[in-house]
């Protein structure tokens, strides 16, 4: 998704699903991945319920930003570099969780 998207805070616990609505005001239902801290930034990783064409182990990487009002808003990262840096996060983190078990 290219465009900006704003959360709505429709989140259950027990799914971890997020409803999102987008910049034409559709919500997309996201399965919440993970959320973590990058050199003093914070990104939340999606992936969306309804796949389309993404594959199963693909998912979307957001900064997460805060407007005017302070709500979050999710950012969506294009940078190749920063994507791959922040993918590398993510499996650190994983290996670090599966260490502690």
């Amino acid at each position: 998704m290219a465009e900006d998207i704003k959360n709505q805070e429709e989140m259950t616990e027990d799914e971890e699903i997020m409803v999102l609505v987008d910049d034409n005001g559709e919500e997309v239902e996201f399965h919440h991945i993970a959320t973590l801290d990058y050199k003093d930034d914070w990104y939340i990783y999606l992936q969306p319920v309804e796949l389309g064409e993404m594959d199963e182990d693909e998912m979307l990487i957001f900064k997460i930003e805060s407007d005017e009002e302070g709500n979050d808003v999710f950012m969506p990262v294009e940078d190749e570099e920063l994507l791959q840096k922040l993918y590398e996060e993510y499996l650190k983190e994983c290996d670090a969780q599966e260490g502690e078990e």
